[in-house]
């Protein structure tokens, strides 16, 4: 029922679904939303236009919300294209990790009228009472705009962290859920990776009643496998997200392992959507993780073979790390998923050589290896690096360990989504480094 003048609409698609929940868990978790929410999930995009058109005669004002990533960009901007033409009245808004690292391009290259930069519970629900107050959204936190007398993009960028036990996890009075991020923050900081950058170094974690309470209402509704976001899982309540806390862990799998008996549930813990770092891994709290939980595989974040280039890139960590989780994991029962990246920045062919030296050996004690190509992301330090590229005699040789049945990836399709990206920076319309900070003005705002 129409209960404001403002309608905001989230286009909710695979690769964003997630974020999406957040958002909409952030604007409904109380009686005070001032707009009326609409999800819109995808399946073709003349859904959304029609939801758009029907809306616009009903609401003073329409919005479009978009949470997407750089490699969505051909899609995004023939998306924004269409709704720019044929509905110029509604005002459509970017967010997520594209928006977040470059918002000079967002707007002025895609044509958003406003990006939000960084995390988005509060800017959302900021955004959402200036549309119905017609206050201005320039004085918005966490939003990013054009100021025609600056010519420059202004950042408006928030100074406070979200506290995630303020906010649910997904919005379940919608049926709609996700797995629950019990972390967020990461104080490694590597060069190829946004989340540092967008999420900030300081670790914040969703505490175990919190947790406990989510989950149980997830296996009420007759979900019975419970997954977990977290840049490190084990890095769980840790002091500083880098000396894990086994004994945080272990509670927090003991309580979990209680409320799923009860349930017949499960517990899918340092797998997909998350990892486990291999400095973070040591036999005994791999053997406290393996009492509690269903799944059989971990995964472990090594992304390179060569300690020259793991300095390189910041990564903290050291190829016998990788070598010890990997075998620590295995002596607990799990069977071991190992995260490589080829053609980072200032990887050698020594660099090559050496990796797929430690693959072999990862491959003998019975791991296996999922590929990765690296991707130029903005807001990472490796923003203006070249694509990564994988050498002929490369791909030869990961095809052999694929036909071996020990590698996995989409390391193909990611070198083409590399592509893509360089071309689009070239183009003009993705802005890094000394062209992205010289036409944008940060403006800091929120509690300092």
């Amino acid at each position: 029922m129409k209960r404001s003048d403002v309608a905001l609409v989230f286009y909710s698609m695979k690769n964003n679904r997630y974020s999406i929940n957040v958002l909409v868990a952030a604007l409904e978790k109380d009686d005070r939303t001032p707009v009326d929410v609409y999800v819109v999930d995808e399946r073709r995009q003349i859904t959304l236009l029609n939801t758009l058109q029907r809306l616009r005669s009903l609401y003073k004002k329409t919005v479009l919300a978009i949470s997407f990533l750089t490699t969505q960009l051909p899609f995004i901007e023939k998306l924004v294209d269409m709704v720019k033409k044929f509905l110029p009245d509604v005002l459509v808004i970017a967010g997520g990790p594209h928006a977040t690292g470059d918002p000079l391009g967002t707007i002025t290259r895609l044509k958003f009228d406003y990006a939000a930069v960084g995390e988005g519970e509060e800017t959302i629900r900021e955004l959402a009472m200036a549309l119905t107050n017609n206050s201005p959204l320039e004085d918005v936190c966490g939003i990013a705009y054009y100021d025609k007398s600056l010519d420059k993009v202004v950042i408006n960028k928030r100074s406070t962290l979200v506290n995630l036990n303020d906010y649910p996890p997904f919005p379940y009075w919608r049926g709609r859920f996700n797995p629950i991020e019990i972390m967020r923050g990461c104080p490694w900081a590597c060069k190829y990776c946004q989340v540092s950058f967008m999420f900030k170094a300081k670790p914040r974690y969703r505490d175990v009643d919190v947790v406990e309470y989510y989950s149980r209402i997830m296996l009420r509704e007759g979900l019975r496998d419970l997954r977990f976001i977290a840049p490190d899982s084990f890095a769980y309540m840790s002091a500083d997200g880098r000396k894990p806390n086994p004994s945080a862990i272990e509670e927090l799998l003991e309580r979990l392992h209680k409320l799923v008996q009860r349930y017949k549930g499960r517990i899918f813990y340092g797998t997909f959507p998350s990892e486990v770092r291999p400095n973070s891994v040591d036999y005994e709290l791999a053997r406290i993780v393996r009492k509690y939980v269903a799944n059989k595989s971990i995964i472990i974040g090594a992304q390179t073979g060569s300690d020259r280039l793991l300095k390189l890139i910041n990564r903290g960590h050291t190829v016998d790390n990788i070598i010890h989780a990997a075998e620590a994991l295995i002596k607990a029962g799990f069977r071991v998923d190992v995260d490589f990246i080829f053609g980072l920045p200032g990887e050698t062919r020594e660099d090559i050589e050496d990796t797929l030296k430690v693959i072999e050996k990862l491959v003998r004690i019975g791991a296996r290896i999922h590929a990765h190509t690296f991707m130029p992301l903005p807001g990472t330090p490796f923003a203006d690096a070249p694509p990564g590229r994988l050498e002929p005699w490369l791909r030869k040789r990961l095809y052999l360990l694929l036909g071996r049945g020990f590698l996995y990836g989409d390391w193909l399709k990611q070198e083409r989504e590399a592509e893509m990206i360089d071309w689009y920076r070239r183009a003009g319309i993705i802005f890094t480094g000394k062209s992205l900070s010289m036409n944008t003005r940060i403006r800091y705002c929120g509690k300092q």
